[in-house]
Order: structure tokens, then sequence, then C-alpha cells
């Protein structure tokens, strides 16, 4: 009796060790996390954000920081636009539809949207819906660009972008190269709307949140009103400003849905546990590699994936021209975390990038991480170049008025280069780096305002030089 009870207290002692020591480190986890969000806040100038860790099937860490808009603390019910972490929510209404037969995936999009056409250029394959799902649809990254963000709002929202978008030509094979683009899940928005015969957001509302338990997660503009959403901030020069609102409900299927930490958690545990609004065959599909992209780097249906041995997860980062979110999934270690921020501007994406990289080593290897220096070298050299041109366009200008005798076809080159210059300049910018204007616009307005003042000096300087040679042609002529 004496040998079992020293076993049982053994035993229990084991037990108690171990309890101590789980929850000693997962102390230690929410300090170092709460920490690293507060040191990283304060060095990418994020106004607020929210956190959610879900790990072993729980609530692992929760909290918010800052505020809002208005003033309001951020909290776990604080509303944000997810961005692009919108498709994998697209596609599993996809992935629903396939469940319910209403859509198979390797059939041609034409039986879904026969108001639609596109220019095949000779190609011989037609566009899947397999092939939305995972941008390999052949519609360039630019020509969904050109109709992304365009602040179009209300039930027919969708159908208008797709209008927009019809005879968009392609330039590569359906299903040969994968290229990122918002016209796919566009696309996938308007075939959930024929072939249910509601609006993209009722369907959303009524089979895919209300069955996750995601009562605080919409996706058009007045039901984000309803509920409080108040819009972001845009970064300028690393300082939030205050968003103008911006809000596309043609983009809610790929990038303006909206919601909070505390919805988004529940969407991680059906990620990492399954449940019954997918068959088993179509979660498995759904979080599949599907697109081979580079190295161990795959693209699934609506999904990054990386396919590393011991290093196994999906993701999808998103973001509009005021907010940008990370999602991150590891079955294979059984956790996963939602990031909510309201700041965004092209030339920080990195900063919640490391911000994910920093939680994901917290919670995976219990240290923390230095929090990575942000540089704003594209906004502070466009504002030096706009400044040297200024002062070298007065400085000449002044020589000019001040010399009696000029070389006339020196000046009228200088002038008629400035006013090519000032004209070319916007479509050289759109050209090299494959964006449209009105994206430059939204997602680095600080950039784009600068380059107009460009635009205006170099034409003010080229009008102005011509304007002068020739008062002084007419002067010596006289």
């Amino acid at each position: 009796m004496r040998k079992v009870l020293i076993a049982l207290c053994l035993f229990f002692n084991f037990i108690f060790s171990l309890q101590f020591h789980a929850r000693a480190e997962s102390d230690n986890q929410k300090e170092l996390l709460e920490k690293f969000m507060n040191e990283s806040m304060e060095e990418y100038g994020i106004p607020g954000a929210s956190l959610a860790v879900i790990q072993d099937g729980k609530l692992m860490f929760q909290q918010s920081w800052g505020e809002q808009r208005k003033g309001a603390p951020v909290t776990k019910d604080t509303l944000f636009t997810i961005g692009s972490v919108s498709k994998p929510l697209t596609s599993l209404a996809i992935m629903r539809l396939v469940d319910d037969k209403k859509i198979a995936l390797d059939q041609e999009i034409d039986r879904y949207l026969p108001a639609f056409h596109y220019n095949r250029n000779g190609f011989d394959k037609k566009i899947t819906i397999r092939h939305l799902l995972t941008h390999s649809s052949g519609i360039s990254s630019y020509d969904g660009l050109e109709i992304a963000d365009r602040n179009l709002r209300g039930k027919y929202a969708i159908d208008v972008a797709v209008q927009r978008l019809n005879n968009v030509d392609l330039n590569y094979e359906p299903g040969e190269v994968h290229q990122y683009s918002a016209a796919n899940y566009l696309l996938l928005g308007k075939i959930i709307e024929n072939v249910t015969n509601q609006t993209f957001s009722e369907f959303m509302d009524d089979e895919i949140f209300s069955e996750l338990g995601m009562g605080r997660t919409v996706s058009n503009f007045e039901a984000a009103k309803a509920l409080g959403y108040q819009p972001g901030y845009q970064s300028w020069f690393g300082k939030p400003m205050k968003s103008r609102g911006f809000f596309d409900d043609s983009g809610a299927p790929y990038g303006y849905m909206v919601s909070t930490t505390d919805d988004m958690s529940k969407f991680i545990k059906f990620l990492l546990e399954g449940g019954d609004i997918l068959s088993k065959d179509s979660f498995d599909t759904y979080t599949s590699p599907h697109y081979h992209r580079k190295e161990d780097l795959y693209y699934g249906l609506g999904w990054r994936i990386s396919t590393e041995v011991d290093n196994s997860y999906y993701f999808h980062g998103g973001e509009t021209p005021d907010s940008r979110t990370e999602l991150f999934i590891t079955p294979q270690q059984d956790y996963g975390f939602i990031l909510l921020t309201n700041k965004n501007n092209f030339s920080e994406i990195l900063s919640t990038v490391w911000m994910r990289d920093g939680i994901k080593m917290i919670v995976e290897e219990g240290k923390s991480p230095e929090v990575q220096q942000l540089n704003h070298h594209m906004q502070w050299s466009t504002l030096i170049v706009t400044l040297f041109l200024l002062l070298l366009s007065s400085w000449n200008f002044y020589r000019l008025i001040k010399k009696t005798k000029i070389k006339s076809k020196l000046w009228i080159f200088i002038g008629v280069l400035s006013i090519l210059l000032s004209i070319g300049m916007i479509p050289l910018l759109i050209y090299m780096i494959s964006s449209p204007w009105n994206t430059i616009n939204l997602y680095a307005p600080a950039t784009a305002i600068l380059i107009k003042f460009l635009v205006g000096i170099l034409a003010t300087n080229g009008v102005l030089l011509l304007f002068v040679v020739y008062f002084k042609k007419s002067s010596d002529g006289d």
C-alpha cells in the first residue's frame, strides 16, 4: 500500500510539474507578445491593433492596443477591413458550393458567367473556377488593379465592376502562370451571386459567417457602418493621417470584408479543427497547395502555403488603403493567429510582415526578435528630388531673366524637355511599377502628391522658359 501511495504521489507531482511548466511557459509567451506588440506599434506608428492567438484549441492570447479613428479604444470587437484575408473566406464559400454540387472546380467559367467575355488571344484553354482560385487565369495583376479599389457601393457593385472587366485580354494561357489579381476573386464573387440568386453579401452572411458564429463580420459598407465600423489611417512619412473613408463593396470578394479578432478567432478554430461547413474531402482540397510558385512556397485556394518539411503552414496578408492584416495557420503545431491594424502605406508593407514573423517566433520558440526599423526612403527620396528640381528651375529661370543675350536653342531644348518629362512622368512610373495611378494614389498618397508637384514644376518650368525665350527674341528683333 505504501508503494502505491508513493507512486501516486510521484505521478501527481509529475502532472503538477507539467502543468506548472506549461503555465509558466504560457505566461512568458504572453509577456513577450505584449512587449513585442507595444514596441512594434511605437516603431511603426500604428494607431490601433488587435491580436488573437489560438493554440491547442484554446484562446491562448487576445489583446488590443491604441485607438480607432474617432478616439474610441480598440477592443476584440473593433471592426477592421481585412484586405486580401477576404480571399480565403470567398474560397471557402466556393468550396461550400462545390460540396452542394452547384459548382465544379474544373468547370469553365462560361457556364456560370454567360454574360462575361474575355479575349483569349489565341490561347487554347479556357478559364476554370480553379484557375480563378489559384490566380492562374491569365488575367494580369495590372488588369486586376485597374478594376480594384473603385469605391463602388450598393447591391449591384460587383456587377458594375465585372462589366468594367468585360473583354479583358489574357496575357498567359490559363493554368500556366500565377499572377496575383483582384479580378479573379471579383469574378468568383459574381459567380456566387449567379449560382445562388443572392447578393454576395447575403450568401456570405447566411452560409459562411452565421455558420462559423462570426456575428460581427460583414461584406458591404452599409452593414459595416451599422455595426460601428470606422475607417483607419493612411501613412504620411510614417505618421498616421486619418483616411477619407474608402470602402469598395465590389471589392468584398477580394479585399473589403470587415471583421474583428474575436470573429477571426472562430475562423482560425475552424481551420485547425475542421467542421460541418465543409466535407472532409473539400476541406482537404481547400487547405492544400495547388500552384507551385517557388521553392517550398505554393498558392492554394485562396491561401499562400509553405510546404517546408518541419515548418509547413498557410497564411495570407491583406491591405486596404487604411488597414493591414496578417492571418497565419500551422496545423502541424496546432496554432494560428490573426493580427489586425488600422494604418497602411505601400512603402510600409514590411511592418506587419515583420510583426507576423515575430509573433510566430514567440509562439514557437519562446523568444522575441528585435523590432526591425522601417525606413521611408521612397517618400523622402521623392521629396528631395522635388525640392531639388524646384530650386534648380527657380535658379535657371532667374538666370535666364537676368541675361541680356541667351542661347535660344539651348533654352528652347530645356523648355521642351521639361514639358515632355512632365507629360511622360506618370505614364512612365505606371509602366515601371505595373500599377495604375489610382492604386499609387490610394496606397502611397504622399508619394503621389509629390509626383504631382514634380509634374507641375517641370511643366511650369518648361512653359516659362519658352515664354521668356520668345519674349527676349521678340525684344531683340525690335
